[in-house]
């Protein structure tokens, strides 16, 4: 009998949009989808000799397009800001399943558009693309902050 382990990604994420005082307006969780080039980066990570050290994944950007995610998407479909990951957390790595999160902030100045998607990115410009998730359409002004986690496990 022979036997497979299946190695299955998958991501959600948590948005809060609050007000310039720190209070929270609106809150959502959504799913999300680890797209193909995603996938290959990190099978690259495995294999020494297509691993690619310099461009970790480090990068959240959000847009405006509604149209659901596949996993032939490479790109936002129409990316609004892209922003450096503030922290990351890696403790689950050992829990089961395993997880890792990272988290981006966006600042009243950052993003001000009408919402409805987000990716992960290891380049601050262009790059590849692990993940992406579309959402309801969500208003950000400059009398708004957003912040974002996104957890990727198995």
């Amino acid at each position: 009998m022979e036997v497979q382990e299946v190695i299955k990604m998958r991501g959600c994420l948590e948005m809060v949009l609050s007000d310039l005082r720190g209070n929270v307006l609106e809150r959502r969780k959504v799913e999300n989808t680890i797209v193909t080039a995603g996938r290959r980066w990190v099978l690259q990570q495995i294999n020494s000799s297509g691993m690619v050290t310099s461009q970790s994944i480090g990068y959240m950007a959000i847009g405006t397009d509604t149209t659901a995610p596949a996993t032939g998407d490479t790109a936002l479909g129409g990316e609004s800001t892209r922003n450096a990951i503030v922290s990351f957390t890696t403790t689950n790595l050992t829990s089961n399943p395993p997880s890792w999160r990272a988290e981006c902030s966006y600042a009243s100045n950052e993003g001000n558009t009408t919402l409805a998607e987000v990716a992960l990115l290891n380049s601050s410009t262009g790059g590849t693309m692990l993940g992406r998730a579309t959402f309801s359409t969500l208003n950000k002004t400059t009398s708004n902050t957003l912040s974002i986690s996104y957890t990727v496990s198995n």
